[in-house]
């Protein structure tokens, strides 16, 4: 899969667009329990494997987030997995879904960047890539998911990237995700 950039309208824009997703603000989240006949949707198994590796309960979602690069790369796979499927160019959907969810163009494009850094180089965005700005990631629970106020830097706070801004749009866009069922028995550690 190929990573493009998205177009957008302007280099620097002076708002915050993930408003919704600050540390202080509480969200809705889905409940994925352990299912005793071992059968889960893909939607709970990637939203347990992201919660327990960013440092939260597996089923509730409760706790404060960690800045894990694993907790954040799984986030952008249950990401993935709700940006719907592979008929379009996959910065088409993510920019789709997180405009869909009231997050700014530029910053969709810039979740995305960083997505394909992750996913395909396991690194950060040139700045190039993110218009002109430095990508730092933190662990600030009081931040925003993405600030982008500063000119020059973009500012990702992975716990509540994970903890806000992905439970709230999973939890939104529930109709979008794969209702098949995998039967953990199978996955074998072996």
């Amino acid at each position: 899969m190929e990573c493009v950039s998205v177009p957008v309208r302007s280099r620097y824009h002076p708002i915050v667009t993930t408003l919704r997703d600050h540390g202080t603000t509480p969200v809705a989240m889905l409940t994925c329990p352990i299912r005793p006949e071992h059968r889960y949707p893909p939607r709970d198994l990637a939203l347990r494997d992201m919660r327990e590796a960013n440092g939260r309960d597996p089923e509730t979602g409760n706790g404060d987030g960690n800045r894990s690069w694993i907790g954040l790369s799984l986030a952008m796979t249950v990401l993935d997995s709700l940006s719907g499927g592979t008929g379009e160019p996959a910065g088409t959907r993510w920019t789709r879904l997180l405009t869909g969810h009231d997050i700014s163009e530029p910053d969709a494009a810039i979740i995305y960047t960083l997505r394909c850094s992750l996913l395909h180089g396991y690194g950060f965005p040139k700045p190039a890539a993110t218009f002109d700005r430095v990508l730092l990631l933190s662990g600030d629970l009081n931040a925003y998911a993405l600030d982008t106020d500063d000119d020059g830097i973009a500012r990702v706070s992975v716990s509540v990237f994970c903890s806000r801004l992905v439970e709230r749009i999973a939890a939104e866009a529930i109709d979008g995700w794969d209702d098949s069922l995998i039967d953990t028995r199978h996955l074998s550690s072996q």
